[in-house]
């Protein structure tokens, strides 16, 4: 069984590695969900759409911002250890 050092080791080396693929992928995750939404749009205005591609490209988006929510709250986990190996010394 881990300590909890080994365990706020752990958090905040997750952590900054979030950190530095939400940096890395960022600006592409955001691109890729606009480029999805214009599609949608473009289906829907030719009256192409489809419910399933609807729900696909639905999926879509949502597993991009998933991604995203994951990354960001490892990144607040290993904020808060650090905060507070730091605070005990």
């Amino acid at each position: 069984m881990a300590s909890n050092l080994d365990q706020s080791i752990d958090a905040i080396h997750s952590g900054q590695q979030s950190r530095i693929i939400r940096n890395s992928t960022e600006a592409y995750l955001i691109d890729r969900e606009d480029a999805i939404v214009q599609q949608l749009v473009v289906r829907y205005r030719t009256n192409e759409l489809t419910d399933a591609e609807l729900r696909g490209k639905i999926g879509e988006i949502a597993g991009l911002r998933g991604f995203r929510e994951h990354l960001e709250t490892s990144i607040q986990k290993g904020m808060i250890e650090a905060e507070r190996a730091h605070r005990d010394g």
